[in-house]
Parts: structure tokens; sequence; C-alpha cells
């Protein structure tokens, strides 16, 4: 149960492999190459002529990381013989043998890479699935967004984490007093649904007053909110209508390997609007994840279950948008163990 099959491990990288998953905060990527991983494999990110690539993190001359070079006139330099390649992955100059022909297998692998929302993605195979998941409120002016917050490696697959976001039945037992209730563990009448690219999941429910649902500072007692979750293989946006106003936790996770994964974390927020108090969102989330991060590193088997095995009993209604969310991952062809 602690050590997939390792065919297991490599058809579930094959299948995340088709999607967009986000390597880097964009800020970070300047004049200098990044080293990044993702599903496994080590990649370099680089700005040439404005363009963002990803390449396979070794050079093809002696294997050295591509990520330790430099930057010179829109190329990514070697650190270890000056080989230089293009935004295509081509070498384009090797200093020890100007003026000869360089061999046609000088090149390295070169990843679909793009910039959005304040992140760099990269989806490992040629065509994509799908296309970079939704985030209408990044570009909305009526929504003050915060910095990301990028959190230390999780040992847990994306999907786990995922899911950990997703299941609103944890709420009672592990966030007591901020996102349920363990006097109310009753389920919410839950609708889910693929549309699209997506999974959608929406229910209304009883929560503690808390900063999240805009409540007045000192408020006591139980807001109705009204959950919106829009759901993607390693991305969950989640969206909270309440009296208060309308909060998004844009969540996404960066997959590492099967069972490392790290979070890129932004909540936007149409309501108390002064960028002044975007710490005080994000210390509520901290809060939350510190609280789902025992539970969700301590899940066996890393992968998850394929619901026909049974090792998971799912019980409705309760569990309805997890059951939904596996079976499109499923059917997505992202097998699990």
């Amino acid at each position: 149960m602690n050590a997939p099959n390792p065919n297991a491990v490599a058809a579930f990288e094959q299948g995340m492999a088709r999607f967009w998953h986000p390597v880097g905060l964009a800020s970070e990527l300047v004049d200098r190459p990044l080293a990044v991983e993702l599903l496994g494999r080590r990649l370099a990110l680089a700005r040439l002529g404005g363009t963002v690539v990803a390449f396979d993190d070794l050079c093809r001359h002696f294997g050295a990381a591509l990520s330790i070079g430099e930057i010179v006139d829109d190329c990514l330099r070697c650190a270890y013989h000056g080989w230089t390649y293009d935004r295509s992955g081509t070498v384009v100059d090797i200093p020890a043998r100007r003026g000869v022909a360089i061999p046609r297998e000088a090149k390295v692998a070169c990843y679909g890479a793009r910039e959005a929302y304040g992140l760099v993605w990269v989806c490992l195979e040629p065509e994509p699935a799908a296309d970079l998941p939704a985030y209408p409120e990044f570009a909305a002016d009526s929504f003050v967004k915060t910095a990301y917050r990028v959190y230390e490696v999780w040992d847990a697959a994306a999907t786990r984490i995922v899911m950990a976001a997703l299941d609103d039945t944890h709420f009672p037992w592990v966030h007591p007093g901020l996102l349920g209730d363990r006097a109310h563990p009753e389920p919410p009448d839950h609708r889910a649904s693929v549309e699209g690219d997506h999974v959608v999941a929406a229910y209304s429910v009883e929560q503690p007053a808390n900063v999240s649902l805009g409540s007045p500072e000192g408020a006591t007692g139980l807001v109705t909110v009204t959950y919106t979750n829009h759901v993607y293989p390693s991305t969950i946006r989640l969206q909270k209508e309440a009296p208060g106003g309308n909060f998004v936790l844009f969540q996404t996770m960066q997959p590492l390997a099967y069972n490392r994964s790290r979070i890129f974390l932004q909540v936007a927020r149409d309501f108390d609007r002064d960028p002044a108090r975007d710490e005080t969102y994000l210390v509520f989330e901290d809060v939350i994840q510190s609280q789902d991060q025992p539970v969700v590193e301590s899940q066996r088997p890393w992968l998850l279950p394929p619901l026909s095995s049974r090792l998971m009993l799912y019980v409705r209604p309760a569990d309805l948008p997890l059951i939904t969310y596996q079976r499109w991952l499923e059917g997505l062809g992202i097998p699990q163990v």
C-alpha cells in the first residue's frame, strides 16, 4: 500500500502530462534560467527573446544542468562548455568547433510553456488535452488579488490535495470553528457534474462567521454560504458567495512527482478592498492548509485507488463531488493505483 507499482506511477505521470501545470512564479523568471521539476522530470525555464521556454535540464553535450547556465543574445548558454540553445532547444553555437557544422542531434526536448495568472505553466505533451484552468477573477478589476502564497512541498499526490479542497464533509472535523461545526456534520445537498473541460460542484452550507465570508470582525454565529468549485486535474477554483461578498480561492498544484506536490495559492475578493488587508486572508488560508496537510499526507495508497476497487468506501450523497471528480479523472486517462 505504501509503494505503488512502477507501472501505475508511469501511467499516472503519463496521464497528467497531457495537462497544464504550474511550475513557478512568473516573477521568479527574469534574467536567469530557473530549475523546476514536473512529474519526475527536471526542467530548465528561461525567457528567451521575451518568450518563456521549458527545456529538459540537461545539456546535450556532457549532461550539465542548463538551469545553471546564462542567457546570452536571447539564447541559453550552458555553463560547462558554452553550448548555446535557441528558443526551439536547438544548439546554435559550439565554441569549441565554430566554423564546423553543428551535429543534427545537438538539441534538447522543448515543452509547451505559458505565462498566465502570474504563474508559469508547462505541458509535457505536444498536444495539451485541455486549455489552462479558467481564472476570470484574475483579470477582473472588481476583485482584489493577494500575492501568491507558495507552500513547502507536501508529501502527497496533487489529486489528493485537490480532493481535500473539494471535500466539504471534512470541514467539521478538520476545521471546527473555522469552516465547520461538529454539532452539525450533516452534508449539504450537492450538485456535481462535468461541464466542458472540468468538474463543477456546488452546494450551500452554514459555516461559522469568518474573514473569508466577509464577516465583521468579532462576528459570531453561523452564516449561509454558497460554494461553487471548478475542478481540474491539479487545480481548484473555489468560489464562496456570502452576505459579505464574493471570495475566490485559486489553488493550483505543481505535481513534482506522484507523491510530492507544491501548492500555489491566491485569494481574490470583491469586499474589504484595501490591499493592506491581504495578509489577513492569506493567514486564514495558512491555518486551513496547516490543518489539512497532516491528514492528506497520511492518506494511503499514494494514488487514488480505482473506484471499481472499493478500497475507498465512498458514501452518497456526502461524497458525490469526490466520486464525480475521480470518475472524470479516470475517463481522462489519468489512472490511479
